[in-house]
């Protein structure tokens, strides 16, 4: 049996935006002892850490490294970076050894960094680790699938190409053609891109003309190419098929390589997806990858929404820091409550016009002593919002009001 490695915290410290130690954990309901979450969501702000977070998971494993990097580095500090992870291999709980970037000498006026390399090599040959940023997209070339791509390149390189699936089913089939032996092979890929593609492709075909064979993807439209499909699905596709080759390589020999252990870290999930299938898209994942990990970053509340047995990890900005709130329950809750909750940022459902119309209402109700100009351009509030006000009545507000004043801050 294939040994299970997932993430169950990381801790930064004067990393990016990240300046007091702070611990996110990978485990139900985000508590320090529960037990590890197959689906983690990060949401915040742009610029509280989303994608600093998935950078640190691939660092503090040994998976990345080069020179750039050193732009971990928090501005206008000189205190080393440090990423610290705790891994859950087969239930049992590994700390990894830390990792750390330091100051090296002074070279043409600027630091030089180095860093201790050391970090994940626990559970690096367990961890089958993927990563992808969020300008992934398949590549239209065809290139070799003998070579070996870093897993997580594609996030720390915008661009950086991703397997193309027409490619990867034309040369399973030319195998096959070859050696009987690569028949069985070429089924399980097959039959995984029609997995990976349900929903909109209803069957997968090549076919050889005068001068080149195509893979077609027959929809309800009719037959059509991979580049026309449209972009949400592309996008979607792109790291799905590429997640799935890496487990068709990382284990040759097994019958269902997708049900194989790995985790898989995402930046913007939602991307260019369907509200539709941004509700849907967490099942369909977990269904078709049942034993991977998920650590993925969001913008969307229909995510939220759906995830159900999802960790939520918010990251918040406080003065000139980020700061990691986890915890919050919000599985019931309508799309407007998450929209308009701590989670982003108290967006109002409303069009701005009538936000500003209902926050001068409650302005005037909550004023003591109106004059008359004021109590008319109130009851003129009153016609033009109509229904909208029927939860907000005069005593509640200031009822809340006093409620609010008594509260710790």
């Amino acid at each position: 049996m294939n040994p299970r490695v997932w993430f169950k915290s990381i801790s930064l410290e004067n990393v990016r935006s990240f300046g007091t130690k702070q611990t996110i954990y990978f485990t139900e309901n985000g508590k320090p002892d529960g037990k590890t979450a197959r689906w983690n969501v990060i949401l915040g702000d742009n610029g509280t850490g989303k994608t600093t977070v998935l950078k640190g998971l691939c660092m503090a494993t040994g998976n990345y490294w080069n020179d750039s990097d050193a732009l971990f580095f928090r501005r206008f500090s000189r205190e080393s970076p440090q990423i610290e992870c705790v891994a859950d291999k087969d239930g049992g709980e590994v700390k990894l050894d830390k990792f750390w970037i330091s100051y090296g000498a002074m070279r043409n006026g600027e630091y030089v960094h180095s860093a201790n390399y050391s970090a994940g090599h626990k559970v690096k040959a367990d961890l089958l680790l993927t990563a992808y940023g969020a300008a992934r997209a398949a590549t239209s070339l065809s290139p070799s699938l003998s070579q070996q791509q870093n897993n997580v390149q594609n996030l720390f390189i915008d661009g950086s190409p991703l397997l193309n699936p027409e490619q990867w089913l034309l040369n399973a089939e030319l195998a096959a053609k070859q050696s009987d032996d690569k028949q069985n092979y070429y089924d399980r890929v097959k039959k995984s891109l029609e997995k990976l593609f349900e929903g909109e492709v209803i069957g997968i075909e090549s076919k050889t003309n005068y001068y080149s064979t195509n893979v077609y993807f027959k929809t309800h439209y009719g037959e059509v190419r991979l580049h026309e499909l449209s972009l949400g699905y592309k996008t979607l596709i792109a790291w799905m098929v590429d997640f799935a080759k890496g487990l068709f390589d990382r284990y040759p020999d097994s019958e269902d390589p997708l049900a194989e252990p790995a985790v898989c870290l995402v930046d913007e999930i939602d991307l260019h997806l369907h509200p539709k299938f941004q509700r849907t898209i967490i099942q369909f994942l977990t269904e078709t990858f049942p034993n991977t990990q998920f650590i993925v970053t969001a913008h969307s509340p229909l995510i939220v929404q759906s995830a159900e047995d999802a960790n939520i990890i918010l990251l918040k900005r406080e003065g000139d820091e980020t700061r990691v709130v986890q915890g919050m329950e919000v599985h019931s809750w309508r799309i407007d409550q998450i929209l308009s909750s701590d989670l982003f940022g108290g967006i109002s459902t409303r069009p701005p016009e009538t936000e500003t119309k209902m926050q001068r209402r409650r302005a005037l109700l909550l004023k003591d002593g109106r004059t008359e100009e004021e109590d008319k351009e109130l009851a003129q509030l009153e016609e033009e919002l109509g229904m909208l006000t029927a939860s907000e009545s005069e005593e509640a507000l200031k009822a809340l009001q006093l409620i609010n004043k008594a509260l710790p801050h």
